[in-house]
Parts: C-alpha cells; structure tokens; sequence
C-alpha cells in the first residue's frame, strides 16, 4: 500500500508511484563468443563536465549489449583493436560496481540471481566473475559492505575479476537482469530479483538480536540543510537515528529486519527499504519537488509494506544531486498528528539553503516553486515578518 495523501500534490505523484513496476520474466543467460568488456570512460559534455559512456560487453564486431550497459553507460559501439588483450578464458559478468550504496543494492546485484541456479552452478561455479570498477567515487565502508552482501549470497569474492581496460575473452557469460533498466526509461523487478532480496532478508532473520527501538530514521546527511532538525523531530517520536555507514551491514540489517517503522529522506538511504520486513511501515521524504528517483517505486513493490510519502521540504533551487533544504512541514505534524504552530523555527535553515544555493548561482526550479505553492506562499509570508533574520542573512523576498 501507498499513501500519497502527506504530499504536497498528491496528484503530481500519481504517474510514477501508480505503475506496476513488476516483470513476469523467465531469467536466463548469454554466451558472447569472443566478448570484450570495457570499462566506463569520461567524454566532455556541455558546461565543461564530463559524462560517463561505455562501460559494458561488446560482442566480436564492437557492438555494445544493451543489457550489460546499465544505467550510467551508453549502448554504442567500439573499436576492438589489436592491442586489446586476448584472454583464453570463460567468465561471468557482474556489471559495475558503482559504490554508491543505493545503486550496489539494486543495479549492482541485477545478476546475483544467476548463483542460485542449478545451470550455472553446473557449468559455471569456477569461472571469474569479472567487474568493472567505478574508481569515480570510491567509498571503502561502500565497498566492504556490499563484499561482505556478496559473502551472504555466497557469492566467492576471491574469483572476483576487476576490468580496468578493455579485455576480450574467449567467452563472456551474461546474466539477464533481475533489476531492468528498461526502454521506457524505468527501472523494474522481477522474481529472482526479489529471491536474491530474500536470501539477504532471510539471513537477517535468523541471525536477529535485539535493538533499543523498533522505529529506525536512517540519517543522510550530506548536501542537505536542516535534515539534523528533521531527525530530531523523529528522535521526538521514538526514533532511532541511524547512520548507515558508521555500521557494518550486519549491524544495519540487524535494525532493519527488527524495526516496525522505517523513515529516511528519500535516496541511498532509503532504498535500504528493500530489506525490512513485509508489512513495515514506511516513512518517504522526497527531497525536491515531485523527486521520488527512480529507484525507490520499485523498491517499494518488491515486497508489500505500508508506504507513506511525506512532504517536508522546500528545495526551490534547480541542482542534480542537492543541495536540499528541509523543514518541519505541515504535513510531516498531520501525519503524526501534531498540532502546527507554523514555520518560525525553520527560517534560519531556509535562509542559510538560499544563501548558499545563491552564492554558487544555483537557479530558482519553477516547477518546483508551483509544485511548493501554496506552502511556499505561507512560509514566505511568515518570513517576511522577520526582518531582522532577512537582514542578517542579506536575503532580499520578491
């Protein structure tokens, strides 16, 4: 089940949050017959940035399989020229590993379904399993949590093969997805992924112990202005606050598979939703206007829980990863059912989010200040009474 009914439009969120995200698909696999896997490379983009392409199987003619690219690679094709070693050897692969939590716990285990088959176990059980590194963003806590998820999928760390350069084989074996990235631009499940899910839940189960609390607020806390506030709120509540990558992810499955109500701003942290019990209650909150990622609706179907999508930001400002700015909003005290006094104690917060956004020329989001309105509309009007909080923060109301 999921609520929408604490969202500032709730009919903004229909689209996205009423799609089945589930795909009755009967996995197997591919042989690529003197396959080269190629790691991600940086190629200039607009603004003096750079984007990320490739990273993925070519088969023997250079041209890229769409299902080995995932989500930051470009289906394309590639030179595969004679300086490109060739290696005498079948092995398995297991995509990129991109250490950002949220995307190992659902792109980076798409083909983990495959080691629960009796076909690979057969055939396969001594090959390599080779991956490509993500040297991009390294997060060693990332790292050792997602060796050790590995570990209890009993999934052999030490037959891991990383690709730092382009390498053909004499044969590739590709999984089909469990997570999909698909056509239309939305990623999707299927049954072995929520098997693969399974396994982790199940472990968790058997090897609980108990914890102080069985309402968890899984903490982010980077880019973000006023989620220390947030947090308190919930700690308010009877919440545990939780930061997930000061545990091991023993410790954080451990608070999970006990806690009976789970909240987290919605990102990495919350898609750690995905190992909770069935029938948990779920606390969203977007961070942006109409923000829900496109990682967090499946994730909420995989298994059925109580969804609730709360709105208690007021991010104005147009940025890919943040900053974001939270208040205590009127909605977040509905749902609680607390009394709301008004906006007073979240204006430093707003103000210190607007100078900063300014100060690096971050835009004003339009659609995000009609998606806002009328909230917004009430906060500013509260906030212009104060003039002496304007002046010390140099922030002119228009």
């Amino acid at each position: 089940m999921t609520n929408t009914d604490n969202l500032y439009d709730k009919d903004a969120a229909k689209d996205i949050l009423g799609k089945n995200y589930f795909v009755d698909k009967d996995l197997g696999f591919r042989v690529i017959e003197r396959g080269a896997i190629v790691p991600y490379v940086l190629t200039p983009s607009t603004g003096g940035n750079y984007v990320w392409e490739f990273g993925g199987i070519v088969d023997s003619k250079g041209r890229f399989i769409k299902s080995s690219v995932g989500k930051f690679g470009k289906e394309d094709t590639y030179a595969l020229t004679d300086e490109i070693p060739r290696v005498k050897a079948t092995v398995i692969y297991l995509g990129m590993f991109y250490l950002i939590w949220g995307h190992l716990i659902t792109e980076g285990t798409r083909y983990f379904w495959a080691f629960n088959s009796d076909v690979f176990r057969k055939y396969f059980k001594d090959c390599p399993l080779a991956y490509i590194p993500c040297k991009l963003l390294e997060s060693p806590v990332a790292q050792k949590n997602f060796w050790r998820l590995m570990e209890i999928l009993e999934i052999d760390a030490n037959r891991l093969l990383p690709i730092d350069c382009p390498t053909q084989f004499e044969n590739v074996i590709l999984p089909d997805e469990s997570f999909i990235f698909d056509n239309d631009g939305l990623n999707k499940f299927t049954d072995d992924y929520r098997a693969t899910i399974d396994r982790v839940r199940n472990f968790a189960l058997k090897n609980r112990t108990p914890t102080s609390s069985k309402k968890i607020y899984y903490f982010y806390g980077r880019a973000q202005f006023g989620e220390e506030r947030l947090a308190e709120y919930f700690k308010s509540k009877g919440y545990e606050i939780i930061s997930p990558e000061r545990l091991t992810l023993d410790e954080q499955l451990n608070w999970l598979i006990n806690a009976d109500s789970f909240a987290s701003t919605l990102g990495s942290s919350s898609h750690n939703s995905i190992f909770l019990r069935d029938g948990t209650e779920i606390i969203s909150i977007p961070r942006a206007a109409n923000r829900f990622t496109d990682y967090q609706p499946p994730i909420d179907q995989v298994h059925p829980l109580n969804v609730n999508y709360v709105d208690s930001s007021l991010s104005i400002f147009g940025t890919v990863n943040g900053s974001y700015c939270f208040i205590i909003s009127e909605q977040l005290k509905k749902f609680f059912g607390d009394e709301f006094n008004g906006y007073e104690d979240d204006f430093k917060i707003f103000l210190s989010y607007v100078k900063f956004s300014m100060s690096r020329g971050f835009k004003v989001n339009n659609q995000a200040m009609q998606y806002y309105a009328p909230t917004y509309q009430k906060f500013i009007e509260q906030l212009k009474q104060r003039a002496d909080l304007l002046k010390t923060y140099g922030v002119t109301l228009i």
